[in-house]
């Protein structure tokens, strides 16, 4: 089973949307310190639709990219129900192309850990610099390997909501900074009252972040800021996840 294939259609009840939430009000702080330049907002890794939903509502005009289908298929039900309209469209983030440009990027909930080479994550940030204007901004996050390594380096994680039970076993490669996740869900059939069971395996890279860094001057990107993910507080050795927020360069938007 490809990822966010079946889990899409638990992936908010599973304990996802929570995160979604909370970065909702982180980026409404960040984007008081870095105004956009225009409305026009990509967000890459959309999943169901909860953030772009969110942006739609205050007036974006959101494009939402993501690789799975049956993720988009949620978002689109989650904007319909919210009466905002947006662009959702089925690519890979390494390749893909938009009819215009947009003015800011979002890739969030470490979406770009899921990139496993230093020429994938490379690829990614050379695509937004396509998709954007100049002086176009791009916020993202990463789990750092302190977060794989701590958190995702061998534990095991279970919730049980009655008609729906969630495990998560994690296994940490410190050699590769790699952890690899399986999801395995319990959904239970009110009608029968018997459960059904699906997994899926989610692995994620972690790099070094100043490796991230160059990577994005090398796009064309100036870094403006490195953050201890919701605060504005500077990433310290313990920190689990950092937020970038970089800025396309006068002069370096592609053709």
């Amino acid at each position: 089973m490809s990822i966010y294939s079946g889990y899409a259609a638990v992936y908010d009840a599973s304990g996802q949307l929570g995160f979604s939430l909370r970065m909702i009000g982180y980026l409404e702080e960040l984007l008081e310190r870095f105004p956009p330049p225009g409305k026009r907002w990509l967000d890459l890794a959309c999943g169901t639709g909860t953030v772009g939903v969110s942006l739609a509502r205050r007036g974006y005009q959101v494009t939402g990219i993501d690789g799975s289908e049956q993720m988009l298929a949620e978002a689109r039900r989650k904007a319909e129900a919210a009466g905002v309209e947006a662009i959702w469209m089925q690519h890979d983030m390494r390749e893909f192309t938009l009819p215009e440009r947009c003015n800011v990027a979002t890739c969030l909930y470490d979406s770009l850990n899921y990139m496993l080479t230093s020429d994938d994550l490379s690829a990614v940030f050379g695509q937004v610099a396509r998709a954007l204007t100049r002086g176009g901004l791009f916020f993202f996050d990463m789990n750092t390997a302190f977060a794989l390594e701590t958190f995702w380096g061998g534990q095991a994680y279970f919730d049980d909501q009655g008609d729906l039970a969630v495990a998560f076993n994690t296994r940490y490669s410190p050699s590769r900074r790699q952890t690899t996740v399986t999801v395995t869900w319990f959904e239970r059939d009110r009608a029968t009252g018997l459960y059904s069971k699906s997994s899926e395996r989610h692995t994620e890279q972690a790099y070094p972040p100043e490796h991230v860094s160059t990577l994005l001057v090398d796009a064309g990107f100036e870094v403006l800021a490195m953050y201890d993910c919701f605060s504005l507080r500077p990433p310290h050795e313990e920190t689990s996840r950092i937020l970038w927020v970089a800025k396309l360069a006068k002069g370096r938007a592609h053709g």
